[in-house]
Order: structure tokens, then sequence, then C-alpha cells
């Protein structure tokens, strides 16, 4: 079941949809048919047992299957999904719990494995992030590494405001291409557009020389031009509607947390 679309917000583009490593499943499998190969085995070959010890084995064998099937659910109800904008975490079958971490406040990704789960190609993904909760873990994920990578790219590449394109949700083997680039205005040239339609100039006018040229009298000394002291620039304090703005700016970035959010607010509106 994949990540449910209406849950997208508009523009939000999915990089992975993946469920947790087919190794979640192995020993419930194996535990179900070691119980159910048992039950028919005795059957078979206890044909003298009494009914009751039947309706025991028919019990132990539904009882298996029935932990088989819950661990399916647990399994198939369970998505770890990476967008352009959050990372989502959902698992449940009857009380479905989510988590949901937005790219812009991913400040570390680490995973670990064992020898077993480098063989299964499984492993654990903490994702650290500027919040309450700081830590978030995930278990079970398949190819840690390569998710891990992944989210580094988008985190990297989504902050610096490129608009990637659509991943197929099938792994986390995913290639993040640039499809667009800041396009730089032309600069208008200096030199207007050649015309090529005639245009008449204007006749000169008539030259009269003046009776005479006067001489400009020198200023004396004392009153001569001296350069006075250089004024410092000015420096406008921003108002406080624009550091309200400033400040509603890096809370959601997740430069500030919440109570130093909520402190300089009250600071501000103290100003008022």
């Amino acid at each position: 079941m994949s990540f449910p679309t209406k849950l997208l917000a508009p523009g939000e583009n999915v990089y992975l949809d993946s469920r947790p490593n087919w190794s979640l499943l192995f020993w419930p499998s194996v535990f179900t048919l070691v119980v159910l190969g048992g039950c028919v085995a005795l059957f078979f070959i206890w044909s003298s047992a009494p009914v009751y010890m039947g309706w025991v084995l028919l019990g132990c064998g539904l009882a298996s299957l029935v932990y088989f099937t819950t661990r399916y659910l647990v399994w198939s109800t369970t998505s770890f999904v990476v967008t352009c904008h959050r990372i989502v975490y959902r698992t449940g079958v009857l009380r479905r719990t989510g988590r949901e971490i937005p790219i812009g406040r991913v400040q570390d990704v680490t995973y670990h494995q064992t020898i077993v789960e480098r063989l299964v190609r499984a492993g654990s993904l903490t994702v650290e992030s500027a919040g309450r909760h700081g830590q978030d873990p995930f278990p079970d994920i398949s190819r840690p590494a390569e998710v891990q990578s992944l989210i580094n790219r988008v985190v990297s590449q989504g902050t610096a405001g490129y608009t990637f394109g659509q991943v197929v949700p099938e792994g986390p083997v995913v290639a993040l291409e640039e499809v667009s680039r800041p396009v730089t205005a032309p600069t208008p040239s200096a030199t207007p557009p050649e015309d090529d339609s005639p245009v008449a100039a204007p006749p000169p006018a008539p030259y009269s020389p003046p009776a005479s040229y006067p001489t400009p009298a020198s200023p004396p000394a004392s009153e001569a031009y001296q350069p006075g002291p250089t004024a410092p620039p000015v420096q406008i304090a921003p108002s406080i509607a624009q550091q309200m703005r400033e400040l509603a700016e890096l809370h959601r970035h997740g430069v500030i947390t919440d109570a130093e959010y909520e402190q300089k607010r009250r600071e501000l509106f103290d100003r008022l």
C-alpha cells in the first residue's frame, strides 16, 4: 500500500516509499512452518492418540497462523516515506502511530547495522532534528546506507532551492536531478538600438560673439573651501513588524526553538 496522494501538499513529490525489510517476517515464517509441520506429523504418526490431542494440535496450528498473520499485517501497514518536504513514518494495524520530520529541521542522519543485518541488507536509521524529540529511531529499514545518502541529498539540495522531479517509489536508489536553474535577467545594453528611418537633424543656431569675456575673481584664501568631517552613515533600525517577520522566519526554519520564539515575541510586543 503506497503513501496516499491525498496527504501530499501541493507540489510535494515522493522520493521513497518503502516497507520494513523482509527479515522482519523471517522468524515468524520459520516458527509457523515448524509448528504446522510438527502438528501434521504428530497427527499422522500418533494415530492412536486421544481425541483431545487432535484438538490441541489443531489449536496450535491455528495459533501459529494467527501469529504470522499479525506480524504480516504489522509489516504491510508500516511505511517509511521521504518527500521533498518531510520524512514520514507510519505504523499500526488498529492503533496507528505516525511521525513526521520536516526536511528543513534534519541535522544528522545515522544508520547502524549488525553483521546479520549487513547480510540481509537491513538496519536501523536515526534522524536527529531540531525540535522537541531530538532523535527519532526507525528500525528495520532496507538498505539504510542508501536511504541515508538519499535524505542527505534531499536536505542539501532542497535547502539550496532546487526543484526535483517525480521519483518512482521502488527502493531507495534514486537520482535527484536539477530541473530548474536560476535565470539571470539580460543586462540592458547601454547603446540604444539603431533606427533605420531617416531623422532630420535640427539646424545649428547662429553664433553671436559676446561683447567681453569677464574674468572670474579668485576667492580669498580665508574663504577657500575646506572639506569638513565626514558624517557617519545613518543606521535605520528595523521596524517592529520587520523584526517580527524575521523572527517568524527563523522559527519556521528551526533556527530557534519554540521557547526562544515566544520570549523574543513578548519582548517585541513590550516595545510597542
